[in-house]
């Protein structure tokens, strides 16, 4: 078994730890990461990030229902299931590079 000295061990690459390794080895540290499913944690694979793009999706939706007061007719609202899931699938590998194993192997 190989052995590895390390000043700090961070448990998990979620947002919190993420953010802890990117600073402990700007501040010189060694660091090792510890991940064992998807780098950036459930935030941006499963619960914020998803969550928020799918509410921006809705909030689109929504904001096409008209008001009446203003003079603005109700349209006739579509959504497409595939497509807003395709949306947040998109938004998901915008900010995957930021949480990648390649990135945090070039910070050392």
């Amino acid at each position: 078994m190989e052995r590895i000295e390390t000043d700090v061990l961070v448990i998990g690459g979620g947002s919190g730890g993420l953010s802890v390794a990117a600073g402990a080895v700007q501040m010189g540290a060694r660091v090792v990461l510890l991940e064992g499913h998807k780098m950036g944690g459930d935030c941006l694979n499963y619960g914020c990030v998803p969550s928020k793009a799918l509410l921006a999706a809705a909030a689109v939706a929504h904001g096409q229902g008209g008001n009446a007061a203003m003079g603005v007719a109700p349209g006739k609202n579509t959504v497409s299931y595939g497509k807003a899931k395709d949306f947040v699938a998109s938004v998901i590998d915008q900010i995957a590079p930021h949480d990648s194993v390649e990135r945090f192997d070039g910070l050392g």
